[in-house]
């Protein structure tokens, strides 16, 4: 049997905003404090995979030279890229009327209206799951005796990219809006997922690594649920929507 973990990167220190291409970084106090929690949870890990952004990348090496695993970037495990508005406040954007209209259709429904100049989500989705097959090929392998040999994987990336794969996953459809309001996966969160017989099972979303409260975390207004598995179900206004997108 093979483990796969999704671990999405920490709070930006950016102002909100969509972080997709945008290359911004989480302070390293609070990189630290997810490598140590990571480590205190004692999971059989034999590779670290990231997502080449430095909010991701940063978090990765760190964990795979405390476990003193081998750590590796792929490309096709970034966030998804927003075009004009990638990376800008909403303060900013919120000043245009039209543009906040184009992102308030945006939130109503990602694929009817995308952003200007953005990655469409088909496209984005067909990127994601083409990754994540190519690397359930390699976790799982044929040996010479016929049986399997099984890795245990870290994935650490992006709340965007881990909706992708749990959407293929779970057989629901991520063109539907209610996948990105109703689900938050909050950062610094842990996604687990076994492979049995090349059968994947999703065992447990987006469960915090960190305390809600914890002093390094940046001020945020994100609301944020403690129900017990499935973590942090809930609603959000747009803006929380938006911000959960990188």
């Amino acid at each position: 049997m093979a483990n796969i973990y999704l671990l999405r990167h920490g709070k930006v220190s950016g102002e909100a905003a969509l972080y997709g291409k945008t290359d911004v970084e989480v302070l390293p106090e609070i990189n630290l404090q997810i490598a140590k929690q990571f480590a205190a949870l004692n999971l059989p890990i034999d590779a670290v995979i990231t997502s080449p952004l430095i909010r991701c990348a940063s978090l990765a090496q760190l964990i795979g030279t405390t476990l003193q695993r081998p750590v590796s970037a792929m490309a096709q495990l970034k966030e998804m890229d927003f075009g004009l508005y990638d990376g800008i406040a909403f303060d900013q954007l919120h000043q245009d009327k039209g543009i906040w209209q184009q992102l308030e259709r945006f939130w109503q429904n990602p694929v009817q209206h995308p952003l200007p100049n953005a990655e469409l989500l088909t496209g984005f989705s067909y990127r994601v799951i083409n990754a994540w097959q190519a690397i359930i090929a390699d976790v799982i392998k044929p040996t010479v005796a016929g049986e399997q040999s099984t890795d245990n994987i870290l994935l650490v990336c992006h709340g965007g990219v881990i909706r992708m794969i749990l959407a293929h996953l779970l057989n629901i459809d991520f063109r539907n809006p209610l996948w990105y309001t109703n689900l938050s996966i909050a950062n610094a969160s842990l996604t687990a997922i076994d492979i049995n017989q090349q059968q994947p099972r999703v065992k447990q979303i987006a469960k915090p690594l960190l305390k809600v409260n914890s002093e390094l975390s940046p001020a945020t207004n994100d609301s944020v649920s403690r129900r017990d598995f499935p973590y942090n179900l809930l609603e959000q206004s747009h803006t929380d929507y938006l911000r959960e997108l990188n």
